[in-house]
């Protein structure tokens, strides 16, 4: 995997307490997920694998976020020192499993066969008409004419 300038210019501008946290998960999501294409989006570094989002990163004033994702459904850990980021081998186990399941997902969509069950009609509702609403001045201008 090549390093996305963007995140290089990321982790530069990240505060001094975030910069060894965001260098350490970088190198393990590239480590577990060599396969995996470096990218920002929504303004942070992610991870993306046949179009789907493997892990993610990000630094905020006092804290960091780490994700791996399944499903755009995250596992978020934060961290704030280099002590409470999460075990290497579990963080690795979790990438992999992110990143297989990524890869069958891109396989299992163009292999599968479109549905051939119709959706359910809908039933026609029986609308009542409005009614009409007089304002008093509508009011008025009737009992003038």
């Amino acid at each position: 995997m090549k390093n996305d300038p963007r995140v290089d210019a990321y982790i530069a501008k990240a505060a001094a307490f975030a910069q060894p946290l965001l260098i350490e998960m970088r190198k393990r999501a590239q480590q577990a997920c060599p396969d995996a294409t470096e990218t920002i989006k929504w303004n942070v570094p992610f991870y993306v694998l046949n179009d789907k989002l493997v892990a993610s990163m990000a630094a905020f004033k006092a804290h960091t976020k780490f994700g791996v994702w399944q499903d755009m459904k995250p596992h978020m850990v934060d961290a704030s020192t280099p002590a409470e980021l999460p075990p290497a081998a579990d963080w690795a186990k979790r990438l992999k499993a992110a990143a297989e399941h990524a890869k069958q997902g891109k396989q299992g969509k163009s292999a599968s066969k479109p549905s051939s069950k119709k959706s359910p009609a809908k039933k026609a509702s029986a609308k009542k008409p409005a009614k009409k609403v007089v304002t008093k001045k509508a009011a008025k201008k009737r009992a003038k004419k």
